[in-house]
């Protein structure tokens, strides 16, 4: 047998080192996946939550460990809103297969044909396949199938990515001759798709994991901007060189844009007036007609006509930056509009003090206050607060991700969501419904985030929703949960341990403040999966079950607050 190279060696070190960080949460081959799909996505701004979401190896995977549907640059969810008005439309579907074997296996590309063949054949029906492939991987194919579908008329571009991921060196010439076949089998399902396949090995992947995405983009301006001596800009883009701003391969740069404080809204009065004045060319140049764009850095330098912006974050100007990319985004040539937008930039290096920013330049504008998210004050103290606790609060996305943090530690804003709204809220069924929606309604933002309740239920609720999740690992619980079970039932479980801990089903934002600690163990932890278990049996054991009224109902008896 012959020896690992260095690079394998050093490659089953990290995975090694990272997946004991997960306090037992997670396998060396679970961890493995994880690792490869956010290795091989890192270019899409993916959250650990979004590369969770995509996972779908657990037995009857067909050979895929995970699957994602870009729509526009855009993570496709179960709960996205897919904007089908537009003339020009970009899909992508990416297929992973990921394993820990030190070679690549002819198998591995038969079995992607073969689970292709079935269920992105637009012909059969995936839920045919049903004794065949997990909940997950046919739940997966259905959002991209429906995407797809739902796009048709507009003809969209098609890209199909197979990633075969192992710790493997070389690729035999016999493994490889299998990847022309599948390839003829996707153009022949989709004709005029663009497919790509690459073989993952353990030089590639540790050459991903060394290449860390810059943080700074270039903005080209149109005449000398107005500078000030603390390094901020007042300047005029052209809108076609604004556009390449704040695009990434043809798809919108999300990442500039996450401290903004609103989510696109899409219709809306003022939009319609942009986008009207972008159609016609004849009009007033378009820095007469709109307020412009704010951009807040650490750091902006300037060299000719090119400002480098570190970390850029657009805090204003978000309508309007949708606008352009839409705009532009339909056109077969972007370039040559030298009509301009105006941008501020403010270099200001404190964070807070950026904080300060974010809502200045939002003060005017008719945004109830619960809207201002990640740099509202109660997601400062909740970052410290659990930071004092060895968590870490991803009120800023990725953020500590890209510092390396362990992924059983980092908590996101959405997952602290859920847990809060099905702990403290008893609204498991909210929770699971909308994984990355439920916060957009300023009502119940204001019941989860607030100062007015105790900072420590925070950290608490993430204890009960931590403990559940390990407990309902197959092989703590010894039973056979599928993925999808478990992802449908875990805030009703949450949900239960929490009633049964606090003694109460009303009030337990505050009972669960008064409490010392939490203390879970596993005849209340069991008790609890086992009541939510028998009532979505008896209801149909589906995603309309989790995702309904009834489940809470039965479980409450109609009494839930």
């Amino acid at each position: 047998m012959s020896s690992k190279t260095n690079d394998q060696v050093i490659l089953e070190q990290i995975v090694k080192d990272r997946a004991a960080e997960s306090d037992e949460e997670l396998s060396f081959e679970e961890y493995f996946e994880i690792y490869t799909a956010s290795e091989i996505l890192k270019d899409y701004d993916l959250t650990y939550d979004d590369i969770k979401y995509g996972i779908v190896g657990n037995g009857g995977d067909g050979g895929i460990d995970s699957i994602f549907t870009f729509v526009n640059g855009e993570n496709l969810k179960e709960d996205t809103n897919i904007n089908h008005n537009l003339k020009k439309n970009h899909i992508e579907l990416i297929i992973i297969q990921s394993k820990t074997s030190p070679s690549f296996k002819e198998d591995a590309i038969i079995k992607f044909r073969e689970t292709t063949e079935d269920l992105l054949n637009l012909s059969n029906n995936p839920d045919d396949f049903i004794e065949r492939y997990n909940l997950d991987l046919i739940e997966k194919t259905k959002l991209f199938r429906n995407a797809y579908e739902g796009l048709a008329k507009t003809f969209p571009r098609l890209d199909i990515k197979f990633y075969y991921a192992t710790q493997g060196v070389e690729v035999h010439p016999n493994v490889d001759g299998k990847v022309q076949k599948l390839g003829e089998d996707i153009r022949s399902m989709f004709s005029g798709s663009e497919f790509t396949f690459d073989f993952v090995g353990a030089s590639k992947l540790l050459e991903m994991t060394r290449n860390v995405p810059s943080s700074s983009r270039i903005l080209e301006v149109s005449e000398s901007p107005i500078g000030t001596a603390a390094g901020s800009y007042l300047c005029l883009v052209s809108l076609s060189k604004y556009f390449e701003f704040i695009s990434d391969s043809g798809g919108l740069a999300r990442s500039i844009f996450e401290s903004n404080v609103r989510d696109y809204q899409g219709s809306v009065v003022v939009n319609t007036g942009i986008r009207k004045t972008l159609e016609n060319k004849e009009s007033d140049n378009f820095w007469y007609l709109n307020n412009g764009v704010t951009i807040i850095t650490p750091k902006a330098v300037m060299a000719g006509k090119q400002i480098t912006i570190e970390d850029p974050q657009i805090v204003n100007g978000l309508q309007t930056s949708h606008e352009i990319y839409q705009h532009f985004s339909q056109l077969e040539d972007h370039t040559g509009d030298e009509r301009a937008v105006l941008v501020r930039i403010l270099c200001e290096e404190n964070e807070e003090a950026r904080d300060r920013i974010i809502r200045a330049t939002n003060s005017q504008t008719s945004i109830p206050p619960a809207s201002l998210r990640s740099s509202d004050q109660i997601h400062r103290n909740i970052e410290d607060f659990l930071k004092a606790h060895g968590y870490y609060y991803d009120r800023k996305k990725n953020f500590y991700k890209n510092q390396g943090m362990p992924i059983a530690k980092i908590i996101s804003i959405p997952y602290l969501a859920q847990t809060m709204m099905a702990i403290t809220l008893l609204k498991p069924d909210s929770a699971r419904a909308r994984p990355s929606t439920l916060i957009n309604s300023d009502t119940e933002y204001r019941k989860i985030f607030s100062l007015d309740l105790p900072i420590d239920i925070y950290l608490k609720a993430v204890q009960i929703m931590k403990s559940v999740e390990h407990y309902l690992k197959p092989d703590v619980c010894n039973k056979d949960l599928e993925r999808k079970t478990i992802t449908n039932i875990k805030f009703y479980v949450a949900t239960m341990v929490g009633v049964k801990l606090l003694g109460a089903k009303e009030g337990l934002a505050d009972k669960l403040a008064q409490i010392p600690a939490i203390t879970t163990n596993n005849e209340i932890l069991e008790e609890a999966l086992d009541e939510v278990l028998q009532k979505y049996n008896e209801l149909g054991a589906s995603d309309q079950v989790a995702k309904g009224t009834e489940l809470v109902s039965q479980l409450f008896n109609d009494r839930r607050p």
